[in-house]
């Protein structure tokens, strides 16, 4: 499952409106009996949010807690650490030349230098990439996707999607994937082997979560959690870090202090 949960902190307000869900109340009266809660998702990053919920419900409530997390547990504590990131390096590797092209296509030298050094190093001392010699060298791994290059124009993040089996994405993500498969090696994997690749990594991503698990389980509400996490995970991949302030929060503030004046 694609997890992307760490790094972002919880807020929570105890408000009948909670991340975007609203609950209206049902009236009380004794004539009243019948009525039920009415929910009504108002979230404009998330219009599918209906549809979402139940596929969150079905990926988290059953999938994870009865597959991924069993076996990611187990990954976690009977695979040998050094075996662990052999193969995730092993496989990381093979996405750096794509790393070199995105970086170029956004004018970060540096950083595509960085990616070309990583994967000459990586692949003849490293042993095709399974020992991060780079990194014990000082060059840290930091790899670029080209929906990040689009977020970089200024293409927006779409409305968020939860897909079944596979977790959360925008849909600037979905469009824009199957271009760093074009990039060798990448390019010459069999439809398999990208399947079996693809499984590792997320293993290993899942149980690179697993301290993050407990986060989530006492989420007021998990599936908001998950979404506002994953959402500034990919803003923060965009801006390197340097996600900027958004002008509309700081004019609402503004109006309010106005108005208490």
């Amino acid at each position: 499952m694609k997890l992307k949960w760490i790094g972002v902190l919880l807020g929570c307000a105890l408000l009948p409106k909670v991340y975007g869900a609203e609950v209206a109340v049902p009236d009380t009266t004794p004539k009243d009996t019948a009525s039920a809660v009415k929910i009504t998702y108002e979230d404009p990053r998330d219009p599918f949010e209906g549809f979402n919920r139940v596929m969150w419900d079905f990926n988290y409530l059953y999938l994870d807690r009865y597959l991924y997390r069993p076996v990611a547990h187990g990954y976690n504590d009977y695979i040998p650490l050094p075996a662990k990131m052999g193969v995730n390096n092993f496989l990381q590797n093979l996405e750096e030349p794509s790393s070199v092209v995105n970086n170029l296509l956004q004018g970060k030298w540096g950083w595509a230098a960085n990616a070309g050094g990583r994967f000459t190093v990586n692949t003849t001392i490293g042993l095709l990439g399974v020992i991060d010699v780079a990194d014990m060298m000082g060059m840290t791994r930091k790899q670029d996707e080209f929906n990040e290059v689009l977020g970089y124009y200024g293409v927006p993040n779409g409305p968020y999607f939860m897909a079944p089996f596979a977790g959360p994405y925008i849909v600037r993500e979905l469009a824009s994937d199957w271009v760093d498969g074009l990039y060798f090696p990448l390019s010459e994997l069999t439809m398999w082997q990208s399947v079996l690749k693809w499984g590792l990594k997320s293993l290993h991503a899942r149980a690179s979560a697993i301290d993050q698990e407990r986060l989530v389980d006492n989420a007021l509400d998990p599936y908001a959690f998950v979404k506002d996490a994953y959402i500034q995970h990919m803003d923060y991949k965009v801006y390197d870090g340097n996600v900027p302030q958004k002008q509309e929060d700081d004019e609402l503030l503004d109006q309010y202090m106005q108005e208490l004046e």
